[in-house]
């Protein structure tokens, strides 16, 4: 497998970052998924197999390890780090200015492992105005015009049939950190990655 030996934290949550690390873990990337109490959301998401297993869970989350951390307690934080002082790669999908207020922000999990390559993958970047903003794909699409490509003949925009923007952003994701894990092998340092759904 491509990835043997590559170990993923990940942060993130619903479509974008968990198929970055699915394709990643498909690939032979050991990839253990922090989830927050009661567990990651598209778990509840149906349909659902005979078993009860929401299916789109099962398709973006099969061969990963999962660890149910509250990152809002000292001690559940403590645990992160010290997983991130060993990973390869981290992931986190949270608006921006989150992680710093968590303490698993870019800045400080590179001053504790500088080979660490870490990428955020949201809606709007980390920077400019739309930063802060809370959103998923269609809010991203709506955004920069691209909703408005898919009308049906009276001006007025449809539900699109594919989520473009986190499938997108989460292309961008992961061809950014193959390619960080690719200069790593000849400077030994890591990276930090602003993808998003906007850009994307």
């Amino acid at each position: 497998m491509k990835l043997d030996g590559v170990k993923v934290i990940d942060l993130s949550m619903f479509l974008p970052g968990p198929v970055v690390t699915q394709i990643m873990a498909d690939h032979g990337a050991k990839v253990i998924r922090i989830e927050p109490p009661g567990g990651e959301p598209s778990r509840g998401f149906g349909p659902f197999d005979e078993s009860g297993e929401s299916i789109w869970y099962r398709n973006t989350h099969r061969g990963k390890r999962s660890l149910e951390l509250d990152l809002k307690t000292p001690e559940d934080r403590a645990t992160l780090v010290e997983l991130a002082k060993e990973a390869d790669v981290f992931i986190e999908g949270f608006r921006a200015g989150v992680v710093k207020k968590l303490g698993v922000d870019a800045e400080t999990l590179c001053a504790l492992n500088p080979r660490l390559i870490y990428c955020s993958l949201s809606a709007y970047g980390q920077d400019g105005p739309l930063a802060v903003k809370a959103s998923h794909d269609m809010g991203a699409q709506a955004f920069t015009g691209f909703l408005a490509l898919n009308d049906n003949g009276d001006e007025k925009p449809v539900v699109p049939g594919m989520p473009s923007a986190d499938m997108a952003s989460a292309l961008t994701g992961l061809n950014a950190i193959l390619m960080a894990l690719f200069r790593r092998e000849t400077t030994g340092k890591g990276d930090i990655i602003d993808a998003n759904m906007y850009d994307a």
